[in-house]
């Protein structure tokens, strides 16, 4: 098929636009893939080698799934297109680049577990536990928005005596943070600009600009040389705050890029009337650099919209599996992939996904309900010494991970024997693995470090009992099945295992399932259940959102400067934004008035003082979905309308 086949309008213009760059500010569900996919047929059509073409987008999903619709096309070298995150990205070329071996560094990411030890080694130093992690996410806001370029950074004594404590640590520990690794690679590419090491291409696509930080996009320009690039995105879908997304990078680009030529898709053509009409009048409540209204599609339908209130959070989870247990009977034609539970609270995500397989198994259902909460998948101590067990017997020499296994079950991950087993590697040369066999060996003497060899011989054993084990029978051991702890990392590995054959193989994989998960699309057979920032990017027929109460959506932190919760409530609101506008049928928003004291507490709700349970309001957001709402209804008369 040509690649304009079926093309007209701004998709068309889009697709065939010959200059550089072209901005394109694309709201959701208006078909920006759809036009991106046919520029780069066009390109690949013209004879331009995929190899030359690089697409960049936020996630992994994103990219193995433009990859797939370019291949549906049946376009030629469209498997061979160089679609990655700026992560990967940047990844890969550190690996592969001599500037970290100049620099004394490794590309090897830190994940939170392991962060935890990094905290605790600094702590005496630096004011405690809470200031030391204040002045790393300070840090690692300097990097995103580029302030360490500037004279004299960090200006403050503390934090120049941090940075240098921080880096010494990660020098020594063979690691780095993950918010290091764009603007390392930024300033790698910007130093040696003629360098084999620095990939070079004809055309560049971005989507998702709005989601890059300073940093990010800064990479993007240092890549871009002489290439035509094509940035898409949209200031209202702008989420990732916490990272330091610039969303003032697409609203600003053409005064910051000469001769922008922009294409704007607003045009809503997945999204029912309804949905439409509501996202537009929630959307509208947010100061905007650039305001660009949604519109509806004359021939979309109108769709299903409910807004329930149930009377606690027990009897929400209940009522809303048993409702995806009837919406599932009744549409038999409709694969359970094309439900999508939305819950930024894990404990009812989750709560949703037990209650609905339970109905699953009593009602011999063809389908299940998986959840998505990778990025919570090493919070329990079982999970991330499980996690470091895989590290370790993949690499006996992994620092970060040696470390984690050496301070596990202590508060202070036994930092001053530490300190002097690091003292003695950095004075002698060797690794702390080395050390410690010669400690155990008793060829080592070192004053008060005996938990750290009681640990050590324990990790000995354990590795021992694992080395030979297969893939399966390894995921067993060390994420048994049942156990609560380890459910979520041991749902990620078993994705991975078919795909692996050696620890090796596991480790990485899993890491980047943890840090980037690949989610499923809408043809599988299990309900897809995850926070709203996870749903960027995906669509169903059916969406629930779930939890929609004032603490969780929005939340918002009443201890900050009034300017800083303006900020949150906004972002928070484009959140919501994006999770409604996932539905291509039917909409449900939900709520619960009544939760147990002990239940906020594990989802890190703000409590009001007092005992015993609490009394929830709805999200504010609901009241700011506009005339084209439904009122809200109780869930035992929604229950009643429906028949379930």
């Amino acid at each position: 098929m040509a690649w304009d086949t079926g093309l007209n309008g701004v998709h068309l213009a889009i697709a065939a636009y010959p200059g550089t760059p072209l901005r394109v500010v694309a709201g959701p569900g208006t078909g920006k893939t759809f036009a991106l996919m046919r520029r780069v047929a066009r390109l690949l059509e013209a004879g331009v080698s995929p190899e030359e073409i690089l697409a960049v987008t936020f996630t992994r999903t994103a990219a193995n799934d433009l990859v797939e619709k370019l291949a549906a096309l049946g376009v030629a070298g469209a498997e061979n297109v160089a679609a990655k995150t700026l992560h990967s990205l940047s990844f890969g070329m550190l690996s592969r680049a001599a500037v970290l071996q100049a620099l004394g560094r490794v590309s090897r990411p830190l994940l939170d577990c392991e962060l935890d030890t990094l905290v605790c080694d600094l702590q005496d130093q630096f004011g405690g536990k809470r200031e030391v992690k204040r002045l790393i996410k300070a840090f690692e806001a300097y990097w995103a928005r580029l302030q360490h370029h500037q004279p004299g950074f960090p200006a403050d004594p503390n934090e120049r005596a941090f940075n240098r404590a921080l880096h010494e640590w990660l020098i020594f520990h063979q690691a780095m943070l993950i918010g290091e690794v764009v603007p390392v690679a930024l300033d790698f590419v910007r130093q040696n600009p003629a360098h084999p090491d620095v990939p070079s291409y004809q055309h560049i696509v971005v989507d998702e600009y709005q989601d890059l930080n300073r940093a990010d996009q800064s990479l993007i320009d240092a890549l871009a040389g002489n290439a035509s690039v094509t940035v898409v995105g949209d200031e209202d879908q702008s989420i990732y705050g916490f990272r330091f997304a610039n969303p003032e990078g697409i609203a600003q680009y053409p005064q910051t890029h000469a001769n922008t030529h922009d294409e704007l898709l607003n045009e809503c053509r997945r999204c029912p009337r309804i949905v439409v009409e509501m996202a537009s009048s929630l959307i509208g409540r947010n100061v905007r650099l650039e305001p660009r209204p949604l519109v509806v599609r004359p021939q979309n339908g109108n769709g299903d919209v409910y807004i329930v209130q149930h009377d606690s959070v027990e009897d929400e989870i209940a009522n809303l599996a048993a409702y995806v247990e009837w919406y599932l009977e009744t549409h038999p034609g409709v694969p359970a992939g094309e439900v999508l539970v939305l819950a930024n609270r894990r404990l009812i995500g989750n709560g949703i996904r037990d209650r609905i397989n339970e109905l699953a198994r009593r009602n011999q259902r063809a389908w299940i309900a998986e959840s998505f909460y990778f990025e919570d998948a090493l919070k329990s101590d079982l999970a991330a010494e499980a996690f470091v067990l895989v590290t370790l017997l993949a690499d006996r020499d992994d620092r970060p991970g040696l470390r984690h296994w050496l301070g596990a079950g202590a508060d202070d991950c036994r930092r001053r024997p530490y300190a002097r087993l690091r003292a003695h590697c950095e004075a002698s040369g060797i690794s702390p693995r080395e050390a410690l066999e010669q400690m155990v060996a008793g060829n080592l003497r070192l004053a008060y470090t005996g938990p750290l060899i009681q640990r050590f011989n324990l990790l000995q054993q354990r590795i021992a009992a694992l080395a030979g084990l297969n893939i399966p029978q390894l995921i067993d051991d060390l994420f048994p099945d049942g156990n609560a702890s380890v459910a979520t990392v041991r749902q990620a590995a078993l994705l991975i295992a078919p795909n692996v054959q050696t620890p090796e193989e596991l480790l990485n994989e899993l890491r980047v399932a943890i840090t980037q998960p690949e989610l499923p699309g809408t043809q599988g057979n299990a309900v897809r259940i995850m926070s709203l920032h996870k749903s960027k990017g995906l669509t169903a027929r059916l969406v629930v959102i779930a939890g929609c109460v004032a603490g969780i959506i929005p939340t918002i932190d009443f201890d900050a400067p009034l300017d800083e919760q303006d900020r949150q409530r906004q972002e928070q609101r484009r959140l919501f934004y994006v999770g409604i506008t996932r539905s291509t049928e039917t909409l449900v928003l939900s709520s619960a008035i009544r939760i147990s004291r002990q239940v906020a507490l594990n989802m890190n709700m703000r409590l009001p003082q007092g005992v015993g349970g609490i009394r929830l309001t709805a999200s504010p957001f609901l009241a700011e979905l506009g005339p084209h709402a439904p009122q809200p209804v109780r869930a035992n008369n929604w229950r009643a309308q429906l028949g379930f």
